[in-house]
């Protein structure tokens, strides 16, 4: 049993320095080996299996990356941590909000419980991208200012305020906050699509 938790720990922490290095295939195929480890250390898989969600989310493949958002909460359930469960509950409906599903969103986040301020930044930041997808601005605008509360989500957040206001020609709060993520984001996709705004905003 403590040579599985071993391995399994490994094929982790080497699928995530394969992500930090920018190699997602070869990062999945790490997690995908950490799941095939028949380990019981759920916590791990939990992770792992986020990853690999976070990867598919990457790929434009929104609905296995739903799936292993699923799976993920499945096994935190199985180690006994509600609070990991309800972030893998969000990161589903982000998912769908993703696809413009507005019911199954809104349905899914409803049974998420309001613990943390980092959770419900979080939930408010799935809401704004629903909104945004469906382009209802002004709620979109709405949520993501309610999602800017905590760090977890400001730079999300910002880009949503920056693409509503730009949708909604309000040029002025467009840049504003195109800026702040230029000034603040790391995230090479969050700073092309700040300087898009900002290229096509006076």
């Amino acid at each position: 049993t403590s040579l599985l938790r071993t391995y399994s720990h490994a094929c982790y922490h080497y699928g995530k320095l394969l992500r930090a290095k920018d190699n997602p295939a070869e990062a999945m195929q790490r997690f995908i080996n950490a799941t095939h480890s028949r380990t019981r250390d759920y916590h791990i898989l939990g992770r792992v299996y986020s990853n690999m969600g976070d990867l598919c989310h990457l790929a434009g493949d929104f609905q296995l990356s739903y799936d292993m958002f699923e799976k993920s909460g499945e096994m935190y359930l199985l180690n006994g941590d509600s609070l990991l469960y309800f972030y893998d509950l969000n990161n589903m409906a982000y998912e769908l909000a993703e696809q413009g599903k507005k019911e199954e969103t809104m349905a899914l986040l409803n049974t998420i419980p309001v613990i943390d301020e980092d959770l419900s930044s979080l939930t408010n930041f799935t809401k704004a991208e629903l909104y945004m997808k469906i382009g209802h601005y002004d709620s979109a605008i709405y949520y993501a200012h309610s999602a800017r509360i905590s760090e977890i989500s400001s730079i999300g957040a910002s880009l949503i305020l920056a693409q509503s206001y730009s949708f909604l020609e309000i040029e002025d709060s467009a840049v504003y906050y195109a800026n702040f993520i230029i000034g603040h984001s790391n995230s090479l996709s969050s700073i092309n699509n700040a300087l898009y705004i900002l290229s096509n905003d006076d």
